[in-house]
């Protein structure tokens, strides 16, 4: 099972940030996962200006992150 997180900063301003944790997972693969990661960057592109997703990450709920 895995727990789709992503950074999100402000745009022009790279020490600006904060981590989003999805709210429907967690998901059964890493793939599923994933492709939650890019769902939660494209809403922040649409749902909040001035922000952008810097990155991702799949949080293996045994521990480990990938």
């Amino acid at each position: 099972m895995f727990e789709a997180w992503i950074l999100v900063c402000i745009v022009g301003q790279a020490n600006q940030c904060f981590f989003a944790q999805d709210m429907y997972g967690p998901y059964d693969t890493h793939k599923q996962c994933y492709e939650r990661t890019i769902e939660m960057g494209a809403d922040v592109v649409t749902k909040i200006p001035g922000h952008q997703p810097v990155n991702w990450r799949c949080v293996n709920l045994k521990g480990e992150m990938t």
